[in-house]
Parts: structure tokens; C-alpha cells; sequence
């Protein structure tokens, strides 16, 4: 993960990078980080929303061609076999240096479930411009970036509010040699965390958690944290808004034995 600091909170993507090697006699890197950044760290498009869009800016200092999809979040994916029901326009584009963009995306419609918000993602793959007065026998390393940006399909209608989830998460905790925290997570929304923080008889430690599904459950193993049924057990967590944001939650919970 990255976190990029615009607007006054951290925006979170993801990325993957591909290699392109093109090898003539003696050479030039291109800088090897990812410059196209969105101005948000997820997307919400309602189910009857037939239009949204993503502000881009390009924060290299040269120009790159950007190829943008929606998936379904697998690493290896390529715009022809994407499956999803968004579609980006334009597909593919030019950014100048320090240039802001907006891109389009189009709902087709696609029939999704209609009890719980569906995840998807946005890909921005991004091409560097080869330098006009590059020799043309020049060795070159050309980086290629990639980035993944959550896109939640959101139904109408569902019988609670997003902003809800961080009271509805239900937690216990399990195992006197290590601790064994289970997290179900009963909202219609993706709970995405950062880490969670456990007290356990005067000692604490703190572990990522995965994003959980709607309607899912999970479990984090404290391999430090040791106590006897019926201590008490403080959790800590922060989960990500819809405007990237954090919110905080807390529970006190008491421990219970493996088996129970």
C-alpha cells in the first residue's frame, strides 16, 4: 500500500508493476513511482447512478499515456478479459506533466446483488514518455505502473447507512495461550481496516486485518497476548470512511475459553 497525503487525510491505493526492458548499448531509468494519482482513495457509484467520475492528476514532471479498466481486482488482469460492470472512458489517454483529467465511468446496468454493495476496481496503468532527444541506441528501462483503486457498486435501498458499520461489527475474543480475535461483520458494506489493537492482562499488540465482505466473518491470531477466561480484553480499530477518512472504534470484551 501507499498513502498519499492531498486534501488533508490519506488516500490509499494499491499497486502492481510491470517491467518493460528495451536493451540497445548504454542507458537511462525512468523514475520508478507511480504519478498518476486520484483524488480520491475509493469510488461509490449507486446502482442507479447511470454516470460518475474520477478526478486524475498527473504528478510526474513528464508526460504519460494512461490505460484505465475495471476489474474485478485480480493482479493479472488485462482490459480484454476484465469483467465488470463499469466501464472507463476514456480507455486510454495522454496526461501532460502537472495535468488534471477527469475520467468517466460508465454503469452498464450489469445485474448485481441487491442485498450488499459489490467491490470492483479501478486500474490506472501508466506509460512514461520516451525522451525526445534519447539516442536511438540508447539502453532504456522503461517502469510501467500500475494502480488499483477500490469501486464500490452500491444498491438502493439497503436497510442502513455506510457510516453505521463501525458500531455493527461484532468481535470476540477466544484462547488463553494466544489470543484469537473473530470479527463478523452483519452491514451490507466492506469494512476496510487498518490495523487492530489488543490489550490482553497488561500487555498489547497490534496486527493488519484484511478488508472484510459484507455479511463475512474473520479471525486475527495475537500470538503475544496471553490471559484466563474471563479477562478482560480492550480492542482498538480504525476503519476507512467513504471519503477516506478514518473512524475509530473500541470494545471491551471479556475472554472466553478456545472451545467456547
Amino acid at each position: 500500500m501507499i498513502s498519499v497525503g492531498r486534501g488533508g487525510f490519506n488516500r490509499f491505493v494499491r499497486l502492481g508493476r510491470a517491467l518493460l526492458l528495451a536493451i540497445p548499448l548504454a542507458g537511462t531509468i525512468a523514475p520508478a513511482f507511480a504519478g498518476v494519482t486520484p483524488e480520491v482513495s475509493r469510488v461509490i457509484v449507486h446502482a442507479k447512478e447511470n454516470e460518475t467520475s474520477v478526478q486524475l492528476f498527473n504528478l510526474n514532471d513528464y508526460p504519460v499515456l494512461v490505460q484505465a479498466w475495471v476489474d474485478d481486482g485480480a493482479i493479472d488482469s488485462v482490459p480484454q478479459d476484465a469483467k465488470a460492470p463499469i466501464i472507463a472512458l476514456p480507455p486510454i489517454f495522454r496526461m501532460n506533466r502537472g495535468e488534471q483529467t477527469s475520467l468517466r465511468l460508465l454503469n452498464t446496468g450489469m445485474p448485481l446483488p441487491a442485498d450488499r454493495e459489490s467491490l470492483f476496481w479501478l486500474n490506472l496503468y501508466e506509460i512514461p514518455a520516451t525522451r525526445a532527444n534519447e539516442a536511438p541506441d540508447a539502453q532504456q528501462v522503461t517502469v510501467m505502473m500500475r494502480t488499483q483503486l477500490k469501486v464500490f457498486v452500491r444498491p438502493d435501498g439497503l436497510r442502513e447507512q455506510a457510516d453505521a458499520l463501525p458500531g455493527r461489527l461484532e468481535f470476540s475474543a477466544h484462547g488463553t495461550d494466544r489470543l484469537r480475535l473473530d470479527i463478523y461483520n452483519p452491514t451490507p458494506y466492506h469494512a476496510t481496516f487498518g490495523k487492530i489493537h489488543a490489550k490482553l492482562a497488561g500487555a498489547d499488540e497490534a496486527l493488519p486485518v484484511e478488508m472484510l465482505a459484507p455479511l463475512s466473518r474473520t479471525s486475527v491470531v495475537f500470538d503475544k497476548l496471553h490471559g484466563v477466561p474471563g479477562d478482560d480484553v480492550e480492542i482498538a480499530f480504525a476503519l476507512i470512511d467513504d471519503d477516506g477518512n478514518p473512524v475509530g472504534g473500541e470494545r471491551r470484551l471479556k475472554l472466553a475459553a478456545a472451545g467456547q
